[in-house]
């Protein structure tokens, strides 16, 4: 699957980037009240844990598998990332993120076929959901570091 080796290739990039920062620029909130570089990688923290469980629930719950979401600001504020130290915020990703990839790793053609229903209704496959997973992670790396193409 490509969403493998592109999480896995993210995982050794990222933490060499993540070293260029200083604590100051990650922990700077960004204008207008938007989140800082910090608060993203937390988010991205966040998306990993509940995705985790929605990789493994849709193996064993009837079909379609229903996805609730969850209010991603209410996450960031409840974990506190915005005093929590950086390199335990990127410990924690890359391991939520290596357990990913254990799980998404053994899947096969039958379970990548399994559904999810949208909130708004609609249906998507466990292996679109995997590929819009690792979307949304590279749109907010990007974030983090504007000048980077990651994958």
């Amino acid at each position: 699957m490509n969403a493998v080796s592109g999480l896995a290739s993210l995982i050794q990039q990222f933490p060499e980037f993540y070293r260029s920062l200083s604590h100051a620029e990650w922990v700077k909130p960004h204008p207008e009240g938007k989140w800082s570089r910090l608060q993203i990688l937390g988010h991205l923290c966040d998306s990993a844990i509940n995705n985790l469980s929605r990789f493994i629930r849709i193996q064993y719950e009837s079909q379609p598998c229903y996805l609730t979401s969850y209010n991603q600001n209410k996450w960031v504020d409840a974990q506190n990332y915005c005093s929590a130290d950086p390199d335990e915020i990127l410990n924690l990703w890359v391991s939520l993120n290596q357990s990913v990839i254990r799980i998404i790793s053994n899947l096969t053609p039958p379970q990548l076929s399994l559904v999810y229903q949208l909130p708004q209704g609609e249906t998507v496959t466990l292996e679109w959901l995997i590929e819009d997973y690792l979307e949304h992670m590279k749109h907010h790396l990007e974030q983090i570091f504007p000048d980077f193409d990651f994958l």
